[in-house]
């Protein structure tokens, strides 16, 4: 079944990417709070429907086959850092100068590969390594044929190259690599290379591309972040992706300055730190300002409100609703398959005693796996979880919260005596699982340090028996 399953995939024009997921244990799995949601009540509450094929954009320069390039055609990043220093240092501390070299993506890139008999290789790399993707020098997986620009990732002149895009999911750009530069403006002078405006680099679609992941097999949404704004008051707005992850923070709307040395001041010069929900790899990786950024995207994306009563034979009712108030997308979004996102709950007596709690955090850095989970998990060709994305043959459980939304959970939690109660809840994050560091390490003796969660909105009440 497996090698059926993936000679599709390889037949599949070898630019289409499958995000890579890290493991997610079948007891950090989304459940309820006592109940646990077993695999086949989550497979049947939340069943996809036929997948609807992904917008094309019809152009003469689309073929059936996948662009190919020399190797070289693409310029190296440190060769555009000599005009535009500024944008070049953002860039090289972002998640996506560091696609390639992650090291917490690559186990289970390796993984995916002996997994599918290679058939992922350019699937994740065409995002990944895009330059390698497209100039031939992946496969190998293990990237050992790459020049030095493919391994810096998502870099300046793959994405300033792009001219158009042929589909809307798994990497669909239209590249144009040489002397001709893409970008928002048209008004900027180079000694060294012309300058074309394309108004796509301002527009969601240009980041949608690569942020709408469709498996090529099997129709599932591995990554639908693209198509749930389109689909949301944010799209239908078009308050796009680049008016919030291409400035600093959420309370900064332009940055003025120059793009390079001798450029024009500009109002605004995007930022190119590409600032999401990576906090705990950014601070692994050096970069404690980029760090920073992501909790505070994190801690402005939501709210938490409670509602409470208490019954007469002494039943705390707490109702926990949380609120996207600031995403332009459900949170969480992207690979939610590796990442979790779940309340936290804690009730006290007076003494400080905790008589009720879930959510909490073991000696092993493991979350309650009673927790209640916003995220989403895969169903693979058995019907079990699985956060591996080149196994999804479905969605197995899907609990997210959508733009402007809410959802609400109610917990029935007995009061052991009379007296007045101090509750505690918190909407607490991961992107990735404490178990995802585990297997890498059972499988690669690589030692990962220790997941860190963070803490997006808080709430506290009082209540009396």
């Amino acid at each position: 079944m497996k090698r059926l399953v993936f000679a599709l995939l390889i037949v599949i024009p070898s630019l289409f990417f499958v995000g890579c997921g890290a493991k997610n244990a079948a007891n950090e799995a989304a459940s309820e709070p006592v109940e646990k949601v077993t695999v086949a009540e989550a497979a049947a509450a939340t069943e996809v429907a036929a997948v609807e094929p992904p917008e094309v954009v019809a152009r003469e320069e689309v073929t059936e086959k996948p662009q190919m390039f020399e190797p070289g055609a693409f310029e190296s990043p440190e060769r555009c850092a000599n005009c535009h220093r500024d944008i070049y240092d953002d860039w090289s501390k972002s998640m996506h100068a560091n696609a390639w070299t992650d090291e917490w993506y690559q186990p289970d890139y390796m993984l995916a590969h002996e997994e599918t008999d290679g058939a992922t290789d350019t699937l994740c790399g065409a995002c990944h390594a895009p330059l390698a993707a497209r100039t031939g020098l992946l496969p190998p997986a293990d990237g050992s044929k790459f020049d030095e620009r493919s391994r810096r990732g998502i870099s300046c002149d793959f994405c300033h190259t792009v001219s158009g895009i042929a589909q809307m999911s798994n990497m669909g750009h239209i590249s144009e690599p040489g002397n001709v530069k893409f970008g928002p403006r048209g008004d900027g002078r180079s000694l060294y290379h012309e300058v074309k405006n394309v108004n796509l680099h301002s527009e969601s679609k240009f980041c949608g591309s690569c942020h709408m992941v469709i498996h090529p097999a099997t129709g599932t949404y591995i990554i639908d972040t693209w198509d749930d704004w389109k689909n949301n008051e944010y799209g239908k707005q078009d308050i796009s992706c680049q008016d919030c992850h291409m400035t600093p923070t959420p309370g900064i709307s332009k940055t003025p300055g120059r793009a390079s040395l001798m450029g024009k001041h500009r109002d605004n010069v995007a930022f190119h730190g590409f600032i999401g929900g990576s906090s705990y790899v950014q601070d692994e990786l050096g970069n404690a300002e980029q760090a920073e950024m992501s909790r505070e995207f994190l801690r402005s994306a939501a709210e938490v409100k409670l509602a409470e009563q208490v019954t007469a034979d002494g039943t705390l009712e707490l109702t926990v609703d949380v609120h996207n108030v600031g995403a332009g997308h459900k949170i969480p979004t992207g690979t939610t398959y590796i990442r979790i996102m779940w309340l936290q709950v804690e009730v006290a007596d007076e003494t400080g005693k905790v008589v009720y709690s879930s959510g909490q955090v073991d000696d092993k850095n493991h979350v309650d796996p009673d927790a209640v989970f916003f995220r989403v998990l895969f169903r693979d060709a058995e019907g079990n979880l699985t956060g591996k994305s080149w196994r999804a043959h479905g969605i197995g459980y899907d609990r997210r919260i959508p733009a402007k939304g809410m959802d609400s959970e109610t917990y029935k939690i007995p009061l052991p005596a009379k007296g007045e109660y101090q509750v505690n809840t918190r909407l607490m994050y991961r992107s990735m699982t404490q178990e995802s560091l585990d297997e890498i390490l059972k499988r690669t003796g690589e030692k990962r340090p220790p997941v860190v969660s963070v803490e997006m909105a808080a709430a506290k009440t009082k209540v009396m028996f």
